[in-house]
């Protein structure tokens, strides 16, 4: 049998570091977590988050029970991108990078104009603080990146309403959030 030649040994290293790449560890710091820890774990390495949203487990009819959800926010200023850890269960399940961070307690100012698609919660509770008022439904992911209630169900995740009144004379404002992000802002049927 002959030796595998240096340029061989080279590729077999790589596709080797490959298959463990799937199960990469992520950095907080100069600490590691990887998926599977346990929150303590997670605020061990990363330090407190700077916001946590808390999903209740819930009952769905035809899917089943859906396990309490939470999505731990990083903001490490404006030179670097916020990150959104989400654990169900108590386990960590995934590590999300988002836009860049801010300064302070607030990226800018609250108004509608400023709350786009994408938006995270995080941002739309620094920005304007908590709703005046909030509903929480679980919509089934028939396929990755797709909500509705149609096909083979994927995952489940929350969808929520949260009702913000920005001033006098303007109409309050719905936010509606999926899976902790921004995907439309809709005018309430009363101004104040």
């Amino acid at each position: 049998m002959r030796a595998a030649s240096p340029w061989q040994a080279v590729c077999l290293t790589a596709l080797a570091s490959l298959s463990t790449a799937t199960h990469a560890s992520i950095r907080c710091g100069a600490s590691l977590v990887d998926i599977g820890d346990w929150p303590v774990e997670v605020e061990e390495s990363c330090g407190k988050p700077d916001y946590i949203a808390t999903y209740p487990s819930a009952t769905i009819p035809g899917i089943g029970v859906v396990e309490e959800m939470e999505h731990w926010y990083y903001n490490h200023g404006p030179s670097q991108f916020m990150r959104r850890f989400e654990f169900r269960n108590g386990k960590l399940q995934r590590e999300e990078s988002l836009g860049y961070g801010f300064s302070g307690d607030s990226p800018g100012p609250c108004s509608p104009s400023a709350i786009g698609a994408g938006t995270s919660e995080f941002e739309v509770v620094s920005r304007c603080g908590e709703p005046l008022s909030s509903r929480v439904e679980w919509s089934a992911m028939s396929a990755p990146g797709e909500y509705r209630h149609t096909g083979t169900v994927q995952g489940v995740v929350p969808v929520q309403e949260w009702l913000y009144d920005f001033g006098r004379n303007q109409f309050r404002r719905v936010v509606v959030l999926k899976n902790g992000r921004v995907v439309r802002l809709e005018k309430a049927d009363k101004p104040q």
